[in-house]
């Protein structure tokens, strides 16, 4: 079978790149391709904080690193190119008009569409460069249908998100009634709805974990993850939540009802205070949901390589 030349992100830590460096490979490997890993494994990986999610300094040298040892690597004639992130540090997808492979894939987690997006100050020019990157993939694979409308491009495809391969505390005892697990941006959190959750029900508990064991202990111990966020990639939170027994709630918009019953979603304010005082009372209601899109997510490796050997087409 053909070889996978495998481009991972950065790998910070508490971030999902951090297991895609060696989930994603190993899946691959195991479904019967030859996988090549392209740049350091070994390098040093940082935390980033509530403004960086990742060290800007050290992704674009990693990723530098990457295009230096892509330039050097020898290409075979049924090669293909996986691409973890398309548009973030986003050096590496101009090296493809120099030396492009015959079959090439990218995921595309999140995009400039989004006014809080962390390149606000240059989404004007960001976007088509990202549309530009996009039309040199084959394929464009994407974590949710609401992602797939707001782009628009003619090559993506819904492949959801795989499991996180961690430990899970889904039966851990409930002493913490309301956390937060979001960064403390605009984007993902919206203060004044917390402040009046917070005014009705208590304060809401927010930890600053340092471990994916730390983090899925702290969710295994709470009720209710809270999701106020105005734009979210996917909505792994939700997916962390109920592996752990936590009961999340969210926005009726964005990805989060393509992965959570429409139970747990509120479009108000005051659908929102129902929800949390029916699940704080016990309402067997509401005592636990399910992943709508967990077939999928079981299926997220099967689905991306029966796209990639698929004969090669030309959308534009």
């Amino acid at each position: 079978m053909s070889r996978i030349i495998f481009i991972p992100q950065y790998p910070t830590p508490m971030r999902y790149s951090e297991w895609w460096i060696n989930e994603i490979p190993k899946h691959f490997t195991d479904l019967g391709f030859d996988v090549y890993v392209l740049g350091d494994e070994k390098l040093k990986v940082k935390r980033g904080n509530t403004e960086m999610f990742s060290p800007i300094n050290a992704a674009i040298e990693f990723e530098c690193s990457q295009i230096d040892e892509y330039m050097n690597l020898e290409l075979k004639d049924d090669d293909i190119l996986f691409i973890a992130d398309l548009s973030f540090p986003g050096l590496f997808m101009n090296t493809l008009f120099h030396k492009k492979p015959s079959k090439v894939f990218s995921f595309c987690h999140a995009t400039s569409i989004n006014k809080f997006d962390y390149f606000k100050p240059i989404r004007h020019c960001k976007y088509p460069v990202e549309k530009i990157h996009a039309k040199m993939c084959d394929k464009v694979f994407i974590g949710s249908n609401y992602h797939k409308n707001k782009l628009h491009w003619k090559n993506t495809v819904v492949t959801y998100l795989p499991f996180p391969p961690f430990k899970t505390f889904p039966n851990e005892e409930k002493t913490i009634d309301i956390i937060s697990a979001s960064r403390p941006t605009p984007q993902k959190v919206d203060s004044e709805l917390e402040e009046k959750v917070e005014k009705k029900f208590g304060k809401i508990k927010r930890m600053e974990c340092k471990s994916w064991w730390e983090y899925y202990k702290f969710l295994g111990q709470s009720k209710i993850l809270l999701i106020t966020s105005h734009e979210d990639t996917f909505g792994y939170q939700i997916v962390d939540a109920i592996l752990n027994g936590c009961i999340p709630i969210a926005r009726n918009s964005l990805a989060y009802p393509e992965i959570l019953p429409s139970e747990y979603l509120y479009g108000s304010k005051w659908e929102l205070m129902y929800i949390i005082e029916k699940v704080l009372g016990g309402d067997y209601h509401y005592s636990f949901p399910k992943i709508l899109c967990e077939k999928q997510m079981n299926n997220f490796y099967k689905k991306i390589v029966s796209e990639i050997t698929k004969e090669k087409d030309y959308p534009f």
